[in-house]
């Protein structure tokens, strides 16, 4: 790995991942990153922790999150980068997205054991541990652990994907609204992963959304579903005609991730311009 590249899509255990966020840290020094961000569900509770944990000065942490929000009842990823230490207004609606979680949880868990799939209660618990945003892939893991299903991917597509039986929507964030709070509050909001829906479509979104104060896209990140090559490059000429800021990162969860932590980066100038539009607000 070359210290001129930047990861900038990670969770830690304290929403969805697996690893403290000093252990996001550390791992990152140990493969030579140059650039590392936590953005873990609806939390910002890992981000002291991540910024304070001792590391070489060429390691550049930035501070984020990842909200998920509703666009037309379809579920739509935000980023928002170098967020506030302190933003009452930002943590007011995530303590609110925690709670929807929160009530979910045990929810899914009950469709599992009408199911027929009894989960250890002992085992949920301890899967929950220091976890601020309780998601389908605790569940997942729990499912693999019980060896109901070989692995996480087998446990979204058989029981907690959209549609599946243990599957429980959850209350989100208005897309353009989910814009408007993350720039609000000092936070450079970004569209994650958008290629779930045609280019074309995105194409005509992230038009609307920089009128809102979207500054950026993912265009590189890497899953099995993802479309070919002739998708991505229209999206990158889209977001160069649009002057957004072209991100990309793993989306790192754990050793069984489409990518491991590094695996897909950006140019380390990425965190600069994230910088410079930060300043801009």
């Amino acid at each position: 790995m070359s210290r001129d590249q930047a990861d900038l899509h990670v969770h830690s255990d304290r929403s969805d991942g697996v690893h403290p966020p000093a252990e996001i840290v550390r791992m990152a020094v140990d493969i030579n990153l140059g650039g590392v961000a936590l953005t873990d569900h609806d939390t910002t509770a890992g981000l002291q922790e991540f910024t304070e944990t001792p590391a070489p000065d060429w390691l550049i942490r930035v501070p984020g999150i990842e909200i998920s929000t509703d666009w037309h009842g379809e579920e739509v990823h935000l980023l928002g980068y170098l967020v506030p230490e302190h933003s009452p207004r930002l943590e007011k609606r995530l303590q609110h997205f925690r709670e929807g979680r929160e009530r979910r949880f045990p929810k899914m868990v009950e469709r599992l054991r009408n199911l027929g799939i009894d989960l250890d209660e002992e085992s949920v618990r301890a899967i929950l541990e220091n976890v601020e945003s309780p998601g389908r892939p605790h569940l997942a893991r729990l499912l693999v652990e019980a060896g109901v299903v070989r692995d996480i991917n087998e446990a979204f597509e058989r029981y907690l994907g959209e549609g599946r039986p243990a599957y429980v929507r959850r209350e989100m964030i208005d897309l353009y609204d989910g814009v408007r709070l993350l720039d609000s509050v000092g936070a450079v909001p970004v569209l994650a992963h958008p290629l779930f829906f045609p280019v074309e479509t995105i194409q005509g979104l992230l038009r609307e959304l920089v009128e809102l104060g979207l500054r950026g896209v993912e265009v590189e990140y890497a899953y099995p579903n993802s479309p070919g090559k002739d998708a991505f490059d229209a999206l990158r000429r889209t977001a160069r005609e649009l002057g957004l800021i072209e991100t990309g990162g793993s989306d790192y969860h754990d050793p069984e991730s489409y990518a491991l932590l590094g695996g897909v980066t950006v140019p380390i100038g990425t965190v600069d311009r994230l910088r410079q539009s930060s300043l801009r607000q």
